[in-house]
Formats: structure tokens, C-alpha cells, sequence
């Protein structure tokens, strides 16, 4: 699990003991994570603004995040398949409906 850490003075100290932070031949290295920039949800297409809203957001949606591991990118172009080793899957047409024909561009 990892440790978190807050600023007293002008030391690193453990949220939970109150132990100063180990240093690295006198420095101290905290790993210190920037907020995400907001964004519009694809999902509920609200307003997302920072990690706390974005978990929230995916609670919500009941989504959660992709692993790496879990995409399989599907090509639509033969030849782009080809090329890059992968599944080629044409598009669908989407149907007109009845009484509908489509027409060949002149």
C-alpha cells in the first residue's frame, strides 16, 4: 500500500505515524500526482473535473476503466489490417428501412 504524506513545516511527514519521510542522500522524494483536467463524460455527458469527480462519474455509469491488457483494436480497412497483423471487420451498412434503395454516387 502506499504511504501518504503531508507538508509540516518544512518536513515530509507520514499522514498516519507522524515518521518524517526517508531521504535520499538528503532530499526528499515525494511522488506527487497532478489533478486531471476537466472533461465532458462520454458516458453522462456532464462535466468531470479532477479524480474524486471522475470516480464519482464511473460509480455512477457503473463503468469502469479498460485494462491495457483487455483492447483488442479491430480494423476496418483491409488493408490496414493486413498491415498491421489484426481483425479485419468491415462496417455494416445501416439499413434504410422499407421502400428505401440506396442510390450509387454519380
Amino acid at each position: 500500500m502506499t504511504e501518504r504524506y503531508v507538508l509540516r513545516g518544512e518536513t515530509w511527514v507520514s499522514k498516519t505515524t507522524g515518521k518524517p519521510m526517508e531521504t535520499r542522500d538528503g532530499l526528499f522524494v515525494p511522488m506527487i500526482r497532478s489533478d486531471l483536467p476537466s472533461y465532458i463524460s462520454p458516458i453522462t455527458k456532464q462535466p468531470v473535473e479532477g479524480r474524486a469527480a471522475r470516480r464519482e462519474d464511473m460509480a455512477r455509469s457503473g463503468s469502469r476503466e479498460v485494462d491495457p491488457s483487455e483492447y483488442k483494436p479491430v480494423y476496418h480497412n483491409k488493408k490496414y489490417a493486413e498491415s498491421a497483423g489484426g481483425e479485419w471487420q468491415p462496417r455494416e451498412k445501416p439499413s434504410l428501412g422499407e421502400g428505401y434503395v440506396r442510390r450509387k454516387a454519380s
